[in-house]
């Protein structure tokens, strides 16, 4: 079998590592396993963001009744809503941080 060798200007020139021209197994396989670990490390970047943004939205949630600019017929629709809002915003936190311990565990 021949080997695998690459166009000028291909756009799996950064698939050759060894700068051979040709394109081994290995150096595919490499690519692949370099590409999940990106995937991977932009997922969890990702996961932290969401869980910043679930903290953050809970703590100006809490807060927001004490702004004098909100009327106090409006405490009440907000009382309610907040039960809803803290469960799924404490849900997305909790699960990250469980997500993250349980990955760490692993290593």
């Amino acid at each position: 079998m021949s080997p695998k060798r690459l166009e000028h200007s291909s756009k799996y020139e950064d698939w050759d590592l060894d700068g051979d021209g040709i394109v081994t197994d290995a150096e595919i396989h490499q690519h692949q396993e370099m590409l999940d670990i990106e995937l991977r490390e932009d997922k969890a970047g990702t996961q932290k963001k969401m869980a910043w943004v679930a903290m953050i939205s809970m703590c100006i949630y809490a807060i927001l009744p004490l702004f004098p600019f909100i009327p106090e017929d409006r405490l009440e629709t907000i009382a309610s809503l907040s039960d809803m809002l803290f469960l799924s915003q404490a849900s997305v936190v909790g699960l990250y941080f469980g997500a993250t311990a349980y990955m760490a565990r692993g290593k």
